[in-house]
């Protein structure tokens, strides 16, 4: 059954007004908090509610936390989304929602240089499979499927300013137990390409710097090993289906000049004393040259394999959605 956007607002209709409108404060905090769109509060009662409602049905049935993986290309809103979506689930139904971005689980700064040193040049830059830890993130999502009532744990945060991952005394405190956990990145769900595929470049990057593909092999057999096996832990799979890939630059470009505003806000005082690593629109359009392959292939793979897929118009909004079949 596709269920399009009034079909959400169907399943909205059994909500009590009042619940919206308590949330309305809270969810407005939380795009404030995250740097969003604040107007997209606006979607509260036909897409967030309705959606958190669609999760908290699938709850009743599920044994210990729901995985819930949101893929979409860089910019398209994931964080946004399942940070709104998450605080819905805490404050309007009482469910211990965590957001989990594989954007925190990247190998630290000089891990990547390592492993670069190893391989290939190319991975000394974040974001491939291949920069990320792996075997962290499966520690993190078996302590915290186990975590009880009254335990703490502390999930990593990366800063892209600094290109490094944040001290432990500023991770994500998470307290159990835990309900939902979304599960949210640009790669989520990726599976591997056939080797045929990756052997002629797509762009200069791949044409001057991994002329004989030995990075994006390397990068394709993560996918299809270790990161399979981390994707494997996610019991519903989403995905952001852009208009096309023309539009991911201005997408990610966007998010970039949004970091460059507010880099006082998240850094204070210290600000003067540390080393920041924000693109140029320039720096940016040779740093997406590395996401270019896998993105276009989720674009085109994803719609077909995603349990849940979000249409998005140019200006990165939920036009549709489409459910899994009930029975």
């Amino acid at each position: 059954m596709n269920f399009q956007k009034v079909s959400l607002i169907n399943q909205a209709q059994g909500q009590p007004g009042s619940l919206a409108e308590r949330l309305r404060f809270d969810v407005e905090q939380t795009l404030k908090g995250t740097y969003a769109d604040e107007s997209l509060v606006e979607r509260l009662d036909d897409l967030y509610l309705p959606f958190a409602r669609w999760v908290e049905d699938r709850l009743q049935s599920k044994q210990g936390p729901l995985v819930i993986g949101l893929g979409g290309p860089q910019g398209c809103g994931k964080t946004t989304f399942s940070s709104v979506v998450s605080h819905v689930l805490c404050k309007g139904f009482d469910r211990n929602a965590v957001v989990v971005s594989l954007d925190d689980l990247y190998l630290t700064r000089s891990d990547r240089l390592s492993y670069a040193h190893q391989v290939h040049p190319l991975f000394a830059t974040r974001g491939v499979p291949g920069t990320h830890d792996i075997p962290l993130a499966l520690n993190i999502f078996e302590r915290m499927k186990q975590l009880k009532s009254g335990e703490v744990m502390y999930v990593p945060m990366f800063d892209k300013s600094l290109d490094d991952r944040k001290p432990v005394h500023r991770w994500q405190e998470v307290a159990g137990p835990v309900d939902v956990i979304f599960f949210e990145g640009w790669c989520v769900g990726a599976s591997p390409m056939s080797e045929e595929s990756l052997l002629t470049p797509i762009n200069r990057l791949e044409e001057d710097k991994d002329a004989e593909a030995i990075w994006r092999k390397a990068v394709n057999e993560h996918l299809a090993t270790d990161y399979k096996s981390l994707f494997e832990l996610i019991d519903v799979q989403m995905w952001m289906q852009p208009p096309g890939f023309e539009v991911v630059y201005d997408w990610r470009n966007k998010q970039e000049r949004v970091l460059e505003e507010h880099l006082h806000d998240i850094h204070g005082g210290i600000l003067d004393t540390l080393d920041i690593k924000v693109m140029s629109p320039e720096m940016l359009k040779g740093f997406m040259q590395y996401y270019e392959r896998i993105t276009r292939h989720m674009i085109c793979s994803m719609i077909q394999r995603a349990d849940i897929q979000f249409m998005l118009n140019g200006d990165q909004g939920v036009e549709s959605v489409k459910l899994p079949e009930t029975h």
